[in-house]
């Protein structure tokens, strides 16, 4: 198990700690900016940029034998949502646009080719 503090949770400023019906206030904004940081939030283009290296990084280490591999990323999942449009190489503010992602539920990351 490793633990990498870039799969952490996306910060939502203002409603940070507050109850989870907040949050379609940020998906909103979400939806016309990826680059917004309206209510003091994390911007869905920084989650993208710092989960993206993350498994980068994992891949980097992980491809050091020339074989594949396989492992299982856990975080919270706007994040991983987030993640995946980095992956399907599609704008960021459509992240909400995707298959919800239920608790405890497996999903493959595919790098989509150019």
């Amino acid at each position: 198990v490793v633990f990498d503090t870039r799969l952490r949770e996306r910060y939502f400023g203002d409603f940070n700690g507050g109850p989870d019906d907040c949050y379609h206030k940020v998906w909103e904004v979400d939806c016309v900016d990826p680059n917004h940081e309206e209510f003091n939030v994390e911007s869905v283009t920084s989650v993208v940029r710092r989960t993206t290296e993350a498994v980068r990084d994992v891949d980097a280490e992980l491809r050091g034998d020339g074989g594949t591999w396989a492992c299982v990323l856990v975080a919270h999942g706007d994040v991983l949502q987030i993640l995946q449009t980095g992956f399907q190489k599609i704008d960021g503010s459509l992240h909400r646009t995707l298959p919800h992602l239920e608790t405890a539920t497996l999903r493959a990351l595919d790098l989509m080719a150019d």
